[in-house]
């Protein structure tokens, strides 16, 4: 644990300045636990860590806004999943002249179950996205759109934005979907806030494969500590409410 804070810590302080850090490769090696020469050594790992594990505690600590109630993470639809997508939504706006059509997170991509009522800090969001994925606007056809929501009806649902309203059947057969309270047009080319990973086909989404998609430079995570801030400035606090964006018949 304590090389992984090191480990963490160091990564973040440095990637603050710019820099992008990738996996190359590991070494493994054998520590006789027993061994004094061993304790000593990862004494002055600590000590030589700590003033930067500081700093990374308090940015991880800082309060950047305040959740009015608590928010889940549920199937087929819930209010975690609907501030998030609609956070994506916002923050896709902010980029473009032409406001996008929708936003979706998959469901796997959420990893808290809930996000408690209260102070809402820096590392709360990154428990909520850990992964440094990218935010990027897809361009697609209303088939490709149409294929998106055949497989979140059969995945039982997934976060998406205000503007979407989607019906399947308890099978996850998918019955009917409006965009802006319209119906999908197979000819229209619908721009979907998304992150990279699913973009590039992840989760089940490989119809997405090879679709033109447009980088915004930010980081999912990034989108979402963005929102937090903007709600806070603002004067507003977190909330989401079930709107039947996702409905099983």
């Amino acid at each position: 644990m304590k090389h992984f804070l090191c480990l963490f810590g160091f990564i973040f302080i440095l990637g603050s300045c710019g820099k992008v850090f990738h996996y190359t490769g590991t070494e493994n090696s054998r520590y006789d636990m027993s061994s004094t020469a061993q304790v000593e050594q990862d004494k002055e790992v600590v000590d030589m860590i700590a003033p930067y594990k500081e700093k990374l505690d308090a940015k991880m600590n800082e309060v950047i806004g305040y959740a009015e109630k608590e928010m889940l993470k549920q199937l087929p639809e819930c209010t975690l999943g609907n501030w998030a997508s609609d956070a994506i939504y916002d923050e896709c706006n902010k980029h473009f002249k032409k406001p996008i059509d929708f936003a979706v997170v998959n469901y796997g991509g959420i990893r808290i179950p809930t996000l408690p009522q209260g102070d809402v800090t820096t590392g709360k969001i990154f428990e909520l996205m850990p992964f440094d994925n990218m935010l990027v606007v897809l361009n697609v056809k209303g088939n490709i759109v149409q294929q998106l929501f055949e497989n979140i009806a059969a995945r039982g649902g997934w976060p998406v934005s205000g503007q979407v309203r989607c019906r399947f059947t308890e099978d996850g057969t998918l019955k009917d979907v409006t965009i802006k309270g319209e119906a999908i047009d197979p000819e229209k080319t619908y721009q979907i806030g998304i992150s990279d990973y699913v973009a590039n086909g992840g989760d089940k989404c490989d119809f997405f494969k090879g679709q033109p998609q447009t980088e915004t430079g930010i980081l999912f995570r990034d989108a979402f500590l963005n929102a937090v801030k903007d709600q806070t400035r603002s004067g507003k606090k977190l909330n989401a409410e079930i709107e039947g964006r996702m409905e099983v018949l």
